[in-house]
């Protein structure tokens, strides 16, 4: 089993330490850019507001991501519809139980 190793990752020019399984370290640092990309074009999207309204837009921003990404990770249209054809596959290749009688 892994252990959890600390890794810093660099949010809006701050480092924050987090405890993580080295297989995670790539993702949580896509994350960071992410955050830190987001912040930038909120920042220059509306430089009138402040650091909080930025972060705020970030958080509406990602939440909506994540929101909108559990719909396309539904498969139970796809596995119902694999059920369907794995039944009529099998009533195709089943002998005809009536044949030669």
């Amino acid at each position: 089993m892994d252990e959890k190793k600390r890794f810093n990752l660099l949010i809006d020019n701050e480092r924050y330490p987090v405890s993580i399984l080295p297989a995670e370290e790539e993702a949580y640092r896509e994350a960071a850019k992410q955050i830190n990309y987001k912040l930038n074009k909120y920042r220059s999207a509306f430089p009138e507001f402040n650091s909080i309204q930025h972060w705020k837009m970030v958080a509406l921003d990602l939440a909506y991501e994540n929101i909108s990404m559990k719909g396309r990770n539904d498969t139970r249209p796809y596995m119902e519809k694999l059920k369907e054809l794995e039944e009529d596959i099998e009533r195709c290749i089943q002998p005809d139980r009536g044949e030669g009688l």
